[in-house]
């Protein structure tokens, strides 16, 4: 089974880039773009690995590591 990484940036070009090296490298990778959506999904997938940007739109990055 692939190790499930969620990737949260709101830079839509550094999102794909991520995703797209992560993807090639045989991770099953899920994406947001705010804070809100990152909880969300990080409760009903449980990833593995979180790789949070910091300053998000909605709740910050240090708001969803709480």
């Amino acid at each position: 089974m692939r190790k499930k990484i969620l990737v949260v940036e709101d830079d839509t070009d550094l999102l794909e880039m991520l995703r797209l090296c992560l993807k090639s490298a045989g991770y099953s990778i899920a994406t947001a773009t705010n804070g809100l959506e990152a909880v969300r999904k990080a409760r009903t997938l449980h990833p593995e690995l979180i790789v949070l940007d910091l300053v998000l739109p909605e709740l910050d990055g240090f708001a969803v590591c709480e």
